[in-house]
């Protein structure tokens, strides 16, 4: 049997979550173990909307100046129809810009202590230890690593999320192609977000990166034919039900990098499971997708996450960095324990407020019947009024 090494604090997940706690944690100098599944850093895909919210918990890990530098404020939306004369333009009062994603998987790590990152090290079982009081990680190659802490940031499924029995994600009637375009004599787009309603109830939607670069999505409520996990077979069906769009529009996804390009099916938690969920059990839990995977319809899936890194390294360092109160018999197990309770409860009422959003805005572009329609756009008035920006104003607080 291998020799089992004794961590406090395990991070299950490499991405954007993972990243973010672990750097949290090294910032308050407290040292955890990141486990990648993958052999090197996952920075696939394209890039991520990231509101005022989601640049302040990067500013609180120290790397908002790092990545500003990687991206250009965006200062308005334009909102259009390829049918109409009609255009809606919003101008952004809070920070908005479009980061990719591999700039910032790529400025999370190089914060990390490499020694704090483990990749090629996917986690097939769990167990755990009540004499010890330690969870058991096996990991595919036979290895054995106990955690006194253990968090779940391994994405939608989630081997963490199982062992919590966390009710499966489900799926809206929609489609998402990413991508990004490179304009090596650079692009005309300026600072402004476009989404565009095309003749074949498709919505186009595009965001500068920089002067030179952008990123694009086309969602489409049609079920694909065909394997699309082959991007040549994306770019053809994209291209498909895009036929009558404007050039720009066609040309963005002609010319775009392949390697970015995806197709994946909007995926959720609904937000009834997020209110009866159980989050902890003894000293683990969960954080980003793994905790509240939401559609991509509001561009807070990712700030989310950053959001929980910042609240779950406060409320970790709090209970781990400060002293027993003599007065008290918790030992450190039931402070974590404590803390981690403390996590969950405030974390749930902000990630309640983003899943029913976004649930709305996700049923109001999926469902045919007007009647739904109706009922949807009068509960978003009446929860979220009349700007749909508020979530982008919520401050998470410091680590």
């Amino acid at each position: 049997m291998a020799k089992a090494e004794v961590h406090d604090i395990v991070i299950v997940g490499g991405g954007i979550g993972g990243l973010a706690l672990s750097l949290g944690l090294h910032r308050k100098g407290i040292k955890s173990l990141v486990l990648e599944r993958s052999k090197v850093l996952r920075s696939e895909g394209a890039a991520m909307g990231v509101h005022g919210n989601g640049w302040h918990a990067l500013d609180q890990l120290k790397v908002g100046t790092d990545l500003r530098n990687c991206s250009i404020a965006l200062t308005g939306m334009h909102y259009e129809y390829v049918s109409k004369d009609d255009k809606n333009v919003k101008t952004y009062r809070r920070e908005l810009r479009c980061l990719r994603r591999k700039d910032l998987i790529e400025t999370l790590a190089r914060y990390v202590p490499a020694e704090q990152m483990r990749f090629g090290c996917q986690v097939t079982s769990l167990d755990f230890d009540h004499r010890e009081n330690l969870h058991i990680l096996t990991t595919r190659d036979g290895s054995i690593i106990k955690a006194k802490v253990l968090i779940g940031c391994d994405g939608l499924y989630s081997v963490v999320g199982k062992a919590l029995q966390l009710a499966p994600p489900k799926y809206f009637p929609i489609w998402i192609t990413r991508g990004f375009t490179t304009y090596p004599d650079g692009h005309p787009y300026g600072s402004h977000f476009l989404r565009l309603a095309t003749p074949n109830n498709t919505i186009f939607g595009r965001l500068p990166i920089d002067d030179k670069n952008i990123h694009f999505f086309v969602t489409h409520f049609d079920a694909p034919a065909g394997d699309m996990t082959d991007p040549e077979v994306v770019k053809e069906y994209t291209l498909k039900i895009l036929k009558g769009s404007p050039s720009e529009v066609m040309d963005a996804v002609t010319n775009c990098d392949m390697e970015t390009l995806s197709m994946r099916q909007a995926s959720y938690r609904s937000p009834w499971a997020l209110l009866n969920q159980n989050f902890r059990k003894g000293t683990m839990t969960v954080a980003g997708d793994s905790m509240h995977v939401m559609g991509p319809f509001i561009g807070q899936g990712g700030s989310a996450a950053l959001e929980d890194a910042i609240v779950l390294t406060r409320c970790l360092s709090n209970a781990i960095k400060t002293p027993a109160d003599a007065s008290s018999d918790k030992n450190w197990t039931e402070r974590v324990e404590d803390a981690i309770d403390l996590y969950i409860k405030e974390r749930r009422p902000r990630l309640m407020r983003l899943a029913i959003q976004s649930y709305l805005v996700g049923t109001l572009l999926s469902t045919k019947s007007w009647v739904v329609k109706l009922v949807v756009i009068f509960l978003l008035s009446v929860f979220f009024g009349g700007n749909n920006l508020n979530h982008a104003l919520f401050d998470c607080g410091t680590i």
